[in-house]
């Protein structure tokens, strides 16, 4: 744990003001289960798409839901810039797959905007691919009829989410991603938000162990998630329409092995710990996410701040949500509370 601590830890000065910057595109990538230390345990060599990740903005120190690690509710916060609880909170807190009809809002009792009402309201192509049938929650809270309608611009419609699916295979997940970056990246398409949910360390996870021991079944499902970043890495940068124009969030919502087969202990350290890494092209060198933020964010070291607490917060996954707006050029989620001022940066620059 102490090896970890020291591993984590930022401690640099805040870089200048920076400038607004808007890429066309965007991935915003979660690996269910992932935890930081997973990409500590092995040479980068072994896990090259993760070693280009966080060659950019990163940091393997940040946070889950204060108060959840498990998969729904740190989901739906990523989507809504939304803690789980409190008054302004999304309000999700089951696990399972949903029952029939079931969406965000009426869990809420008012509607709860999310990064595709935003993207999807001014054109931009959205998308939603994941390894797991509960996943359809979003499907079905941002349909055609559970949708809000879309009052900018021109009508977009109520279906927030151009395009969802279900995969068995990682590797399914990753054409499906960059199909829709694809289709996104042509006229007509100011570009793509495209979320893809690799469930495989997850999964393996919760049969053989949240153990990070090189050659461990995790660690090969961990091996086999950057494989399939990598060739979303490499077709990005293969595409004329794509290099240099989309950007790539990775968090996870939880860690996990408190207990050892699970993650739901939000007070141990293995649960709480996640990374957040920021990928804006290969030619950007490596920042490091505190010192960047270093005005508005704070590295907890192993404590996980609570939801109201008053001092600078840590980044969370939470912060996916807006980041991802960000960086295409989008304001903030209606009724957001993280990252709700978009100020979260990636770069001096930007």
């Amino acid at each position: 744990m102490h090896r970890l601590l020291l591993l984590l830890a930022a401690c640099a000065s805040p870089g200048p003001a920076p400038a607004a910057r808007a890429f066309r595109s965007a991935v915003l990538v979660s690996v269910d289960g992932l935890r930081s230390d997973a990409l500590l345990a092995v040479p980068e060599k072994e896990l090259p798409a993760f070693a280009r990740l966080r060659r950019g903005a990163s940091t393997l120190n940040a946070r889950t839901d204060p108060e959840f690690t498990v998969t729904l509710p740190n989901h739906t916060g990523m989507i809504t810039g939304r803690f789980v609880l409190g008054d302004a909170g999304h309000g999700w807190i089951e696990n399972e797959d949903p029952p029939a009809g079931a969406t965000i809002h009426g869990q809420k009792g008012a509607y709860v905007a999310g990064i595709f009402d935003v993207a999807h309201d001014r054109g931009w192509r959205t998308a939603l691919f994941t390894g797991k049938t509960k996943f359809s929650l979003y499907d079905i809270s941002w349909n055609g009829e559970s949708g809000a309608p879309d009052t900018t611009g021109e009508d977009q419609g109520r279906d927030k989410i151009d395009e969802f699916g279900v995969f068995a295979k990682s590797s399914e997940i990753a054409d499906a991603a960059l199909r829709a970056l694809a289709e996104g990246s042509k006229g007509g398409s100011p570009g793509a938000l495209v979320f893809v949910h690799f469930a495989v360390t997850d999964l393996v996870a919760h049969a053989r162990g949240w153990d990070v021991t090189p050659g461990s079944k995790y660690m090969q499902a961990v091996g086999a998630v950057d494989r399939e970043l990598g060739r979303i890495l490499d077709g990005i940068e293969a595409s004329e329409s794509l290099r240099g124009s989309t950007a790539i969030v990775l968090t996870a919502d939880h860690g996990g092995g408190a207990p050892f087969l699970s993650h739901d202990q939000p007070d141990m350290w293995v649960d709480y710990i996640i990374p957040f890494l920021v990928w804006t092209g290969d030619a950007e060198p490596p920042r490091d996410l505190y010192a960047i933020n270093a005005g508005s964010r704070r590295d907890p070291g192993l404590t996980q701040p609570a939801r109201a607490s008053t001092e600078p917060p840590p980044i969370r996954n939470g912060d996916a949500g807006n980041l991802v707006l960000s960086l295409l050029g989008l304001p903030a989620i209606s009724g957001s509370t993280i990252d709700a001022q978009e100020d979260l940066r990636v770069s001096p620059k930007f």
